[in-house]
């Protein structure tokens, strides 16, 4: 029996996004780093192209919203930075990249997996298997995703976590993942919006919940989330009116028990 590899093969991966039609270049891989978007903004800033992509085996500070802390342990998820260029509507791409490890779940774990707005991925349990952090540099957004791999149920970082190794019962081929990934945050970006905002709200599992919205104040509201607006806004209906809850200007919008 061979080792599993935790290391993706990002030469073949960029053979694989070429022969795709993905005009994307090959990504780069460390082994470990502090924050793989921090690098990504650097190298923006430094002329990257567009999809340039940066994949570590460790990050030593990675980071979620609102300067939360993102566990990144050697060797258990992929943890990866893209840098888009010539993206108008920032406030989306949370939630496209969202759609798309919705899209590799389903098409290469061939398990599924639903959306808690904005932007967290669960799997089939309705526990945590990616998160998203999409950052503005001056001429480029990168849009860091965290995919938790190959973590077994004793080993979880989160309780409320899960990992593709506990949804499909088989240790992820690093490269075949990645290379979905790409292909899929691509196709989501180059997407119509309006179609992707359908298979959005279809995969929402917040969408119909009452939440709790907790305000960076203190204050917080309760309501039943009714949709997400056409800039990827939660709407909130609670019993007065309907709230628009914008995803940077909360502390938490949780599903209430």
């Amino acid at each position: 029996m061979t080792d599993h590899v935790v290391v993706p093969d990002v030469g073949r991966v960029g053979e694989l996004l070429a022969a795709a039609g993905c005009p994307w270049p090959a990504p780069r891989y460390v082994e470990s780093t502090g924050s793989t978007n921090a690098d990504a903004l650097e190298w923006a800033a430094d002329g990257a192209p567009d999809g340039s992509c940066l994949v570590a085996g460790e990050q030593t500070a990675g980071r979620g919203r609102h300067g939360r802390t993102w566990v990144s342990d050697p060797g258990a998820g992929l943890w990866s930075s893209t840098i888009l260029r010539g993206q108008r509507h920032l406030p989306r791409l949370p939630l496209l990249a969202a759609l798309a490890v919705v899209d590799v779940a389903r098409s290469v774990g061939g398990f599924s997996a639903s959306i808690k707005w904005p932007n967290d991925v669960l799997g089939s349990s309705g526990a945590k298997v990616a998160g998203i952090l999409a950052e503005s540099g001056p001429d480029a957004v990168v849009v860091g995703i965290g995919l938790n791999l190959d973590y077994s149920a004793d080993n979880l970082p989160d309780p409320r976590a899960t990992s593709w190794l506990i949804e499909t019962g088989v240790l992820a081929d690093r490269t075949e993942v990645l290379v979905g990934l790409l292909l899929r945050l691509y196709s989501r970006v180059n997407s119509d919006w309006a179609d992707c905002l359908v298979d959005y709200r279809r995969l929402c599992s917040t969408i119909g919940s009452t939440v709790r919205v907790t305000l960076p104040g203190g204050g917080e509201y309760s309501g039943v989330a009714v949709d997400v607006d056409d800039d990827g806004h939660l709407l909130v209906d609670d019993g007065q009116s309907v709230r628009t809850v914008v995803a940077g200007d909360v502390v938490h919008a949780t599903i209430a028990p």
